[in-house]
């Protein structure tokens, strides 16, 4: 029986590197739907590679604007009005500012990246800076990390009880290891090693931390730069918690449940 999977499309930073690209993650359904979380440059060639059809996309959710998390949100309204394709439609979610980033995109590219289709919704936070909605039979969750004034973290709990979290760029920040207590599979940027620590980010001390507290079942390190050696930052963060942990890379296809 098919469960529900993530697929790898950037393990990487916005810095050229093989087998390491933009931040993008599908969360694939056992019916071939699937969300992206995150849209980074290079997203919509790696779902060819992946053998994900662009007719299956429900919806994209964004983590913040930095262009290595969402350029590709232009060339996706690109390609769904290409007259080859017949478009159904998506939602696309974001923090505050989405519909500014869509209206200045427009300006700069012209209606060839509006996208008629689309529904776009950016979601609502309490006081504490969390917020809570859904998406088809999705329920999401997201908190605030702190890595910019916009960026959340987001937690997906699958229709088949699996659920899925997802930190975005974050510095270590306890409400978003909260956000992925128990969590069948956390996603984790662990973007620079311990000796090259930058504020606004994870290196493997910080993220094994935030494995720790979160308790999730598997803890795939993503998001990695140069200088940080994903199988480097998989030793040092396994020695340091008793989660199962994964580097990703691009192209890695996993289940949430093992």
């Amino acid at each position: 029986m098919r469960t529900m999977e993530l697929v790898v499309l950037g393990a990487g930073s916005i810095l050229p590197r093989r087998d390491f690209g933009c931040a993008g993650y599908a969360l694939i359904s056992p019916s071939d739907e699937f969300i992206l979380f995150d849209c980074g440059p290079g997203s919509l060639r790696a779902l060819g590679q992946a053998g994900l059809e662009l007719s299956n996309l429900r919806a994209v959710v964004l983590s913040h604007y930095h262009p290595d998390h969402c350029l590709d949100l232009f060339a996706l309204a690109f390609a769904r009005r290409n007259p080859e394709f017949e478009p159904k439609p998506i939602e696309i979610l974001g923090p505050a500012g989405l519909l500014r980033v869509m209206a200045g995109a427009e300006q700069a590219f012209g209606r060839w990246v509006r996208d008629p289709h689309s529904k776009l919704r950016e979601v609502d936070l309490d006081g504490s800076g969390r917020g809570q909605t859904n998406l088809g039979n999705f329920q999401l969750s997201c908190v605030r990390t702190g890595h910019n004034p916009e960026a959340l973290a987001w937690r997906a709990d699958c229709p088949d009880g699996s659920s899925f979290a997802y930190s975005g760029d974050t510095p270590a920040e306890a409400r978003v290891a909260d956000l992925a207590q128990g969590a069948d599979l956390f996603v984790c940027e662990c973007s620079f090693p311990d000796d090259q620590a930058s504020e606004g980010h994870l290196s493997p001390t910080s993220a094994a931390e935030m494995g720790r507290r979160s308790g999730c079942v598997q803890l795939l390190l993503s998001h990695f730069y140069p200088s940080m050696d994903p199988e480097v930052a998989r030793a040092e963060v396994a020695k340091l918690c008793t989660n199962r942990v994964m580097a990703a890379r691009d192209g890695m296809r996993l289940p949430l449940r093992v």
